[in-house]
């Protein structure tokens, strides 16, 4: 199995903080500059990166975080925009699917995989 990155420090390692990045993508997306694509991405990440340590048994957070994940791998299975190693439909993402969007936005920031 190909590696991706599994854990938050290492998908987000360059990742400006969270403050920062919900404003620049608020920004964006109000001047129209931020494809759909880009704008889930960043926005399921942005949700990963606060819902970490969050109690798996709080049903609101996991709720907001499954939601968004979802969204982001149904728009890369319909467009065939998925950049990582790993598709949509690979079967790691079952037990882990913030894996794919740390696998999705560790490529993004390196500039590999810009949408």
């Amino acid at each position: 199995m190909t590696a991706f990155p599994s854990s938050a420090d290492t998908a987000y390692i360059n990742a400006p903080n969270v403050q920062e990045e919900t404003e620049e993508i608020l920004r964006l997306r109000r001047a129209g500059r931020i494809s759909d694509r880009e704008w889930l991405l960043r926005h399921a990440a942005l949700t990963d990166r606060r819902t970490v340590g969050a109690d798996p048994a709080d049903g609101k957070v996991q709720t907001a975080l499954r939601t968004i994940v979802a969204k982001l791998v149904a728009y890369d299975a319909a467009n065939g925009t998925t950049t990582g190693p790993l598709a949509t439909d690979d079967p790691a993402w079952v037990a882990d699917p913030r894996g794919y969007v740390r696998q999705e936005y560790a490529i993004w920031a390196a500039g590999d995989g810009r949408p």
